[in-house]
């Protein structure tokens, strides 16, 4: 599967887990991270396409097939109503993204990919351009898909190609 039909089918999978989850609007309430279960749930939706989901093999978040992925909950600072104020590290979060990628690259896989959520955020908010831009520019395509969980907290959904 190529990089633009699998980004298709992840956005079409996990946009309406993450909209519909009144747990994790919980967590987006209180900017907490859920990496574990965008896991669970993103293997749940590969395993309806392929066999050999694997997580946790030699230290990469899924595998399958010729794909390695690795996964990342992005909690920013920025400001909205209904979400608890908190100082988050924005910076050290994209950097974890970044370090995902160069830890990738260092695999032995053909396809290469970061699935990232960034939250409370719009896609084109200035602040966060300036952050995406220090991922983006790691990786070869990179496509996206806004979302709100509930309680109308924004979100953005990103599968970038290592």
């Amino acid at each position: 599967m190529e990089f633009e039909e699998l980004s298709g089918m992840i956005f079409s999978q996990l946009k309406p887990k993450l909209e519909n989850h009144l747990g994790l609007s919980v967590f987006a309430k209180e900017r907490a991270k859920f990496e574990g279960w965008l896991k669970v749930e993103l293997c749940d939706s590969l395993s309806k396409y392929f066999t050999n989901v694997c997580p946790e093999q030699d230290r990469m978040d899924i595998t399958f097939e010729d794909w390695a992925i690795e996964l990342k909950t992005v909690n920013t600072n920025i400001r909205y109503t209904g979400v608890r104020n908190k100082t988050r590290p924005i910076t050290k979060n994209t950097q974890g993204v970044v370090n995902d990628i160069e830890k990738l690259r260092k695999k032995d896989r053909s396809k290469k990919a970061v699935l990232f959520i960034a939250f409370p955020i719009h896609h084109t908010n200035e602040y966060w351009q300036t952050q995406l831009k220090r991922i983006s520019s790691q990786l070869t395509q990179i496509s996206y898909v806004e979302f709100e969980f509930k309680g109308k907290i924004p979100g953005v959904l990103y599968f970038g190609l290592i």
